[in-house]
C-alpha cells in the first residue's frame, strides 16, 4: 500500500454526523458508511496521513490486532477509490480525541441507494401513489 494517502474527496462528498461517516460516491451512487474508529481516521485522511505512523499509534494506544484492523480499513479505502495517493500531508494533523476502547474501523458500502439517488423525486411526484416513485409506473 502507499505510504502517505488521502481522501478522494472530489469523487466522494462527505458528512459525519453521531459518530458516522457517511459518503456518496458520485460515480456510482452508492453510500458508504465508516464506522468504529474510521470516522476518526477520515480526519486524518482528510489532510493525508502516512500509513505506518498511524497504524503504529494505533498499536501503542490499543494493541496490534488494532494496527492490523487500521491497515486493512486503509487497504479496503484504497481498493475502493475512497482514499488516493498522495506526495505530502496537505494540512497539519488535527488532535484527534481517541475513545477509551478500540472499536475497529468499518466501511459499509449501501447499492440500493443508488436507484435511490438515480430517481428524480421532483418529477416522478403522483398524489396517489406517494411520492417519491420511479416514473412511468405506479
Amino acid at each position: 500500500m502507499t505510504e502517505l494517502l488521502i481522501a478522494n474527496t472530489a469523487r466522494f462528498p462527505h458528512d459525519t454526523i453521531d459518530g458516522e461517516t457517511l459518503l456518496i460516491d458520485s460515480e456510482t451512487g452508492h453510500l458508504l458508511m465508516m464506522t468504529g474508529v474510521g470516522p476518526l481516521l477520515w480526519q486524518l485522511l482528510l489532510g493525508g496521513v502516512a500509513v505506518e505512523p498511524l497504524a503504529a499509534e494505533v498499536v501503542d494506544r490499543f494493541g496490534p490486532a488494532a494496527g492490523e484492523d487500521c491497515r486493512s480499513f486503509l487497504q479496503a479505502l484504497a481498493e475502493a477509490g475512497v482514499v488516493i495517493p498522495a506526495t505530502k500531508a496537505v494540512a497539519e494533523a488535527p488532535a484527534l480525541d481517541w475513545p477509551e476502547s478500540f472499536a475497529p474501523p468499518v466501511l459499509e458500502r449501501y447499492d440500493d441507494i443508488a436507484n435511490i439517488i438515480a430517481m428524480d423525486p421532483i418529477h416522478d411526484v403522483d398524489q396517489s401513489a406517494g411520492w417519491p416513485r420511479r416514473g412511468g409506473g405506479t
